[in-house]
């Protein structure tokens, strides 16, 4: 069996060959879940390899697989790569790929054999839809259709193509010929046309059926109702959704109620498994929702272990599908660019279609009505909390109220019997992958093996200079060595402009960012120019630069900047008695640095015993219904 990916991700089944221990060994068997049996192919030995072990390590200050840059990809190079995957996808899938099946494709799409070949091997090699975009040459022009061009083709598809005429390729490509004959441009070539067409069928099957062979045929690429199309596998498909929990936390020192957290919630639909949450005070928006999705497809052996949980959590891996709801965040640009690079098939639920995600919604609702038993619970509603003072019973603080989750989810509902299922979501998911004596499993997993990358991009991006004293990001300085080759670099599109580079950065901790080298195609991690400046979050920075702002100090910079926020500390220790909202910065600060070394990363570890749990009763998972699409 082929493995396609093989530097960020690897497909985990019985024979692809993985990197292990500096060997390479042949998956036999999946023994469990969490571990597979190899043979080493040097010492032809039989091992039993942890998932959690097929990890890249971070190669000193830069990660160690290169590749593109996600916004430093235009939209058109986005639609080459998408149009190239559509081409070559049927070749991808299959077992036995035979000479004869790529001649076939390249009769019919008339891409040559040999560029055939070529994106098929740039695609095995990374695994990943970048791999895809055409290579800038030095010696040649760019071949991309000029757009007056793209806007004819894109006119005559929508025209001609799209109609209940139902006009054969050759007959639309023929006004395509007349109207660029017309405008005196110059035709494309007949099979570009033939593969515009043949990606927009791919991409849109619904619309395409709708404006060819009407509403009818159009229901035919419609989910049935109360089933869930190309859920019947483990990660297939992964709802995402948050809310606002019905209780008050308080901070962690002076126990001061501080609000309500958000919690926004992975499920895998297939086995109901929760794989993924992230909690905090901020409102929803990218970074949490990158956060987890990241959770969610990373291992999470190392957050167990910190949080001294035993319970078997062995969900990992790249989802097929994530359906999220339409709110603007999901539609970030470095959540839509991360989707499509690591081959996820992003999807935003309808408006006013709440059933859309009816899996997650239904969760989250019998979750809130579990919370309700806190102590500090705000109910629903005014009417159902009567006099109860919720800020008064507030006990919990936020790491508390995550383990009281923990519990709840990995320890009760994962292992209780799900009415729909028949089983528990645990047993659901582990059937799913070993299979049992009347199904087989699916006997795959697309793991990730280089988890920084992953976590990278889904991180917020800005664009910068960089300058003989290094890179400014909010008047915060950042400087390596590295950086010399790129100081005052000329913009290539136009000389009279410096050059600005991509940087990544986590908001969490802004003592270092990610810089992205566009020579060699890696990232640099650069800390602080001043190492002795502490590690501050951006909400933090924020907070410091108001209150500088308050202060009316004009000449703002970085040194003001640290002695302010020394200043601030200060003062907040000096407090006898925290307000609110001084609680809430404080607390923000304490969640956003101890976030740091809790990502849910693949790596190693040992489990240990965990404390007494506490008591969780009146908890019914059955109460989660199926998913259920009515007709749009």
């Amino acid at each position: 069996m082929k493995n396609p990916v093989s530097l960020s991700a690897t497909l985990i089944a019985p024979g692809a060959v993985v990197p292990f221990k500096q060997s390479e060994c042949r998956i036999l068997s999946f023994r469990d879940v969490d571990h597979i049996v190899a043979e080493d192919l040097f010492t032809r030995s039989i091992v039993v390899i942890p998932l959690s072990e097929l990890t890249v390590a971070d190669n000193g200050q830069k990660l160690s697989t290169p590749g593109r840059d996600l916004e430093s990809i235009s939209a058109e190079q986005w639609e080459i790569a998408n149009e190239r995957l559509t081409i070559i996808r049927p070749l991808l899938e299959l077992e036995d790929r035979s000479d004869q099946a790529v001649r076939t494709v390249a009769t019919e799409t008339g891409v040559s054999r040999a560029t055939l070949y070529r994106w098929i091997a740039s695609f095995e090699e990374s695994g990943k839809v970048s791999s895809l975009v055409r290579k800038q040459r030095d010696d040649t022009g760019s071949t991309r259709l000029a757009e007056p061009i793209e806007q004819v083709i894109r006119h005559v598809i929508k025209k001609y193509h799209l109609s209940a005429k139902k006009l054969r390729p050759q007959q639309s490509y023929t006004k395509l010929l007349l109207l660029c004959r017309r405008l005196g441009l110059n035709a494309p070539h007949k099979s570009t046309y033939v593969r515009r067409i043949k990606s927009e069928a791919a991409r849109n099957p619904e619309e395409v059926a709708r404006a060819r062979d009407g509403r009818n045929a159009a229901l035919r690429h419609r989910p049935l109702r109360g089933s869930i199309p190309g859920a019947d596998t483990p990660y297939a498909l992964i709802q995402i959704d948050h809310t606002m929990v019905d209780v008050i936390l308080v901070d962690e020192v002076h126990r001061v109620p501080i609000g309500r957290p958000w919690i926004t919630i992975a499920i895998d639909v297939f086995s109901r498994m929760v794989v993924g949450w992230y909690i905090a005070f901020d409102p929803p928006g990218v970074l949490g929702t990158g956060i987890c999705i990241s959770n969610a497809i990373l291992g999470k052996n190392t957050w167990l272990n910190e949080h001294q949980f035993n319970h078997e959590w062995p969900c990992a891996g790249l989802p097929g599908k994530i359906h999220a709801d339409n709110a603007k965040e999901f539609r970030g640009t470095s959540l839509a660019l991360a989707c499509q690079e690591w081959l996820i098939n992003l999807q935003f639920r309808k408006l006013k279609k709440p059933n859309y995600g009816a899996h997650i919604e239904r969760f989250l609702g019998t979750l809130l009505t579990e919370i309700h038993t806190l102590d500090g619970t705000t109910f629903s509603s005014a009417n159902q909390r009567e006099n109860y003072n919720s800020e008064a019973n507030a006990t919990m603080t936020i790491s508390e109220f995550e383990r009281w989750l923990a519990e709840l989810i990995l320890g009760v509902y994962h292992n209780r019997k799900h009415s729909e299922l028949g089983t528990s979501p645990l047993a659901k998911y582990r059937e799913g992958i070993l299979g049992t004596a009347d199904s087989p499993g699916i006997g795959a997993r697309r793991l990730v093996t280089d988890p920084t990358r992953l976590m990278i991009d889904f991180l917020p991006t800005v664009s910068r200079t960089v300058q003989t004293s290094g890179i400014q990001i909010d008047d915060v300085f950042y400087y390596d060595d590295v950086l010399q080759t790129f100081i005052g670099t000329p913009d290539p599109e136009n000389a009279h402009q410096t050059r600005k580079f991509i940087c990544k950065r986590d908001p969490r901790d802004i003592s270092f960012i990610y810089f992205y080298d566009p020579n060699n195609a890696i990232y640099h991690r650069i800390p602080y120019r001043n190492p002795s400046h502490p590690p501050m979050s951006l909400w933090e920075l924020r907070a410091v630069r108001r209150w500088l702002k308050e202060q009316s100090d004009e000449n703002i910079d970085e040194e003001a900047m640290f002695r302010a926020l020394e200043e601030m500390h200060e003062i907040e220790e000096k407090a006898k008695r925290l307000t609110r909202k001084q609680a809430l910065e404080r607390e923000r600060r304490r969640i956003h640095a101890s976030k740091l070394s809790q990502r849910m990363e693949v790596g190693k570890s040992t489990v240990s015993p965990p404390p007494t749990p506490p008591v969780i009763d009146s908890y019914d998972p059955d109460d989660i219904e199926p998913y259920d699409v009515d007709d749009l």
